[in-house]
């Protein structure tokens, strides 16, 4: 894989990769064999030729093809070029045909840099009423850095308030919500604080009960529009603060 990095006065960086065909041929054949279980008159399945697949798919698998390819290797080339991405990794001007070099754009908002401050100054009074609340507003007031416009205008549509504007409660909301979730990652990373699948399924299998569904419902309702990542971000923001405050209740004994 080859890729030239570049970017723009707002912030956005971008990559421009291209890949030799031999690095997407599994991806190619994995998506032709998912292919071969549907089903086509005249043939039993499974047993489809895959001639016949690739002849009447062909604009499908070309589309699955290009989406994966380019979910791969632009996080590939981010990480190759010793950037963090903020956000996902979008992917634009595809050229994918079969046999040929694959070619893309990558376009992304790289982290910006957080100096995390002196855990002591994230002190709790006696009066807290939520110590977590406490400490995130500290933090927010503590650490401070820019979110791009791009990023809090997807975080207001998976909020189902999309079209606020920055002069807005819900714009300024939303913004804080992702620069506290950056902070808490950071800390965690630094920290070396991890959310097990075990605290996952838990967390699943509370809800189910609260909601009066299955588990395995809940979870597959989730892992549509990336619910279950952000359940794991919510985890991992409980246990960063969790730890947060015990630390500054070992300073004061």
């Amino acid at each position: 894989m080859k890729w030239e990095l570049s970017h723009n006065g707002d912030g956005c960086h971008w990559l421009k990769i291209e890949a030799e065909w031999s690095e997407l041929a599994a991806d190619y054949d994995d998506i032709v064999a998912g292919f071969a279980k549907v089903l086509i008159p005249g043939f039993r399945p499974g047993k489809v030729p895959r001639s016949v697949i690739e002849q009447r798919f062909q604009r499908e698998l070309v589309k699955d093809l290009s989406r994966r390819a380019a979910q791969r290797l632009g996080r590939e080339a981010v990480r190759e070029a010793g950037v963090e991405s903020l956000g996902p990794v979008e992917a634009t001007d595809i050229e994918c045909e079969k046999g040929k070099p694959f070619r893309f754009t990558a376009h992304y908002h790289p982290m910006p840099k957080i100096e995390l401050p002196d855990y002591g100054l994230l002190k709790t009074g006696d009066d807290s009423a939520d110590p977590r609340d406490h400490v995130s507003r500290k933090l927010l007031d503590l650490v401070r850095f820019d979110i791009p416009d791009e990023i809090v205008k997807t975080e207001l549509d998976s909020d189902g308030t999309a079209g606020s504007d920055q002069s807005t409660v819900e714009w300024q909301s939303a913004a804080e919500r992702i620069r506290l979730m950056l902070i808490l990652k950071k800390i965690a990373r630094t920290e070396g604080i991890e959310v097990d699948e075990t605290d996952v399924e838990r967390r699943i299998g509370e809800k189910a009960v609260e909601f009066g569904a299955r588990p395995d419902t809940l979870r597959a309702e989730l892992e549509k529009g990336g619910g279950l990542q952000r359940l794991r971000d919510m985890l991992l923001a409980e246990s960063t603060l969790d730890y947060l405050l015990e630390i500054n209740k070992r300073r004061t004994v």
